[in-house]
């Protein structure tokens, strides 16, 4: 028997230019990689995959391609940074409006990637904001103001006497988030980093935040946690001494809905 008849045969590879029509061809290609062998390649240029493969696989690859390569989705994300609103809370609220009978609003043909609102109650320290932003894109919000800052400065002076400068300086204290949604079914994937500042008494910025990544069942509210800031205070006076702590907890929450 000859050697030649003892050894593997390579499979017949082909290379094919594959067009994506819907979706950036960089965020399918990790996608196929569970169906790649050792000896397949594929890359992403621009709208276009180039795949290197048997012909058994790239029918495969092209039948995953056809159900990834779907239309983007215009989502609605609702971010509430708040001290005492929690995801229960907000739940129970929703399915009670879903029982009662509401006016349906008019359905709007205008296709937006981006839109968004922002309120906030300073009294209760709570901040609402919702982005309207395309499936697959990062969105960023950021809400605030500018507050004065004196900062003086001593240098060397004349005769042995310092001097001083002074200018004002504007800081910001915004509360904001930036958010990656990708739908997955009735779920949505979300990358999303919310933060909060404020200013205290002393004038300074306080920020508060959290960075995580979150499977979200659409149109459900949750918690991705909880910042909390230890503040605490020494006060002295003739007669008395008191010393007081405190803890503010920020509560961080979020919803998705499809908005087309």
């Amino acid at each position: 028997m000859a050697l030649s008849s003892l050894m593997p045969v390579a499979a017949e590879t082909t290379l094919e230019v594959i067009p994506i029509y819907n979706r950036p061809a960089s965020e399918i290609q990790p996608l196929l990689s569970p169906l790649l062998e050792y000896t397949d390649w594929i890359g992403a240029d621009g709208s276009n995959l180039l795949v290197r493969t048997t012909p058994e696989r790239l029918a495969q690859i092209k039948a995953l391609i056809d159900q990834l390569d779907i239309p983007q989705h215009n989502l609605l994300i609702t971010v509430i940074q708040s001290n005492h609103t929690t995801a229960d809370r907000l739940n129970a609220a929703t399915r009670i409006q879903l029982n009662s009978p509401v006016n349906k609003p008019s359905k709007s043909g205008i296709r937006l990637d981006s839109r968004y609102y922002q309120t906030q109650d300073n009294n209760a320290n709570e901040s609402t904001q919702t982005i309207r932003t395309l499936e697959g894109n990062t969105a960023y919000i950021k809400t605030g103001n500018s507050y004065p800052v004196q900062n003086i400065q001593l240098y060397p002076g004349a005769y042995g006497y310092p001097g001083v400068s002074s200018r004002t300086e504007f800081i910001a204290a915004t509360t904001g988030f930036a958010v990656t949604p990708r739908l997955a079914g009735q779920a949505v994937i979300l990358e999303i980093a919310p933060w909060s500042d404020n200013m205290n008494a002393r004038g300074q910025i306080e920020t508060q935040g959290a960075q995580t990544k979150v499977k979200v069942k659409l149109g459900e509210w949750i918690e991705l946690g909880t910042a909390g800031e230890y503040v605490q205070g020494n006060t002295s006076t003739r007669s008395a001494h008191r010393w007081q702590t405190g803890e503010n907890s920020l509560h961080i929450l979020v919803k998705v809905d499809k908005a087309n």
